[in-house]
């Protein structure tokens, strides 16, 4: 009995034995795998802090750009205010300018309106200098012709009856010739003693066919001058004038 016991004791032992090795072993894979996890682990905090210094790294370079995008947004901001301050003292600056051009213009074309007119009236005192040459030129042949008739101690003797010049009565048609014509001006050989006054229109005819119109502008006693207006043909000098006085 008691060697069965010792026989039974013995085997029990040899499980226990058994057992613990394989506990022990069981353990010792359990730590083995513990310490395999644990240097994973490791490996991954490592790889993970280096990944998040790598973030923090990007993270500092984006917060820098952001700094400084927003300075210079301020900076921008700041230049469009400017800029527009700019642009609304130039634009009043434009209204101001285009006002006195406005201004300029009107004076401009009040000038070269007066310069016209001015213009007009040389050519016509042109015109007239040049009619009153040649009247000159004919009343001193004419004198010297007459001198030479007239005996010795008659001529100059002052004093002679000089008959008027004769005036057209009002209402009737006066006739006369075109005496020279320039750049659209003509003189005629008729004038204030005839009737003719500024700004009376008459007409210009050749062989009885209608040329144009005279507009009088410049008038003396024995001779006027005019603008040339509403033209069929170009007049020429000798060409007949006549009012519409009837």
């Amino acid at each position: 009995m008691a060697k069965m016991t010792s026989a039974n004791d013995k085997v029990a032992l040899q499980k226990l034995a058994a057992l613990l090795e394989k506990v022990r072993g069981e353990s010792l894979a359990h730590q083995k795998a513990l310490g395999d996890e644990k240097t994973a682990r490791a490996a991954d905090n490592a790889t993970s802090a280096q990944k998040l210094a790598v973030l923090e790294g990007k993270f500092d370079v984006l917060n820098a750009n952001l700094t400084k995008l927003q300075t210079d947004l301020a900076s921008s901001l700041a230049m469009k205010a400017q800029l527009l301050a700019e642009k609304t003292a130039l634009a009043k600056s434009l209204d101001l300018a285009n006002e006195a051009n406005r201004a300029l213009k009107k004076d401009f074309d009040e000038a070269s309106v007066q310069i016209r007119r001015l213009d007009t009236t040389l050519k016509h005192y042109a015109l007239l200098i040049k009619d009153l040459r040649a009247e000159n030129k004919e009343l001193q042949s004419e004198i010297a012709l007459l001198r030479s008739k007239v005996p010795t101690g008659v001529a100059g003797t002052g004093g002679g009856d000089t008959a008027p010049a004769p005036v057209t009565a009002p209402g009737q048609a006066v006739s006369g010739k075109v005496t020279a014509v320039h750049d659209g001006v003509a003189s005629i050989n008729i004038g204030r003693t005839k009737g003719i006054k500024e700004k009376m229109k008459l007409k210009v005819f050749r062989g009885g066919k209608f040329v144009a119109h005279l507009r009088i502008d410049l008038v003396e006693p024995d001779s006027a001058a005019g603008v040339i207006l509403n033209k069929k043909l170009d007049v020429v000098q000798g060409d007949e004038v006549a009012t519409d006085l009837k």
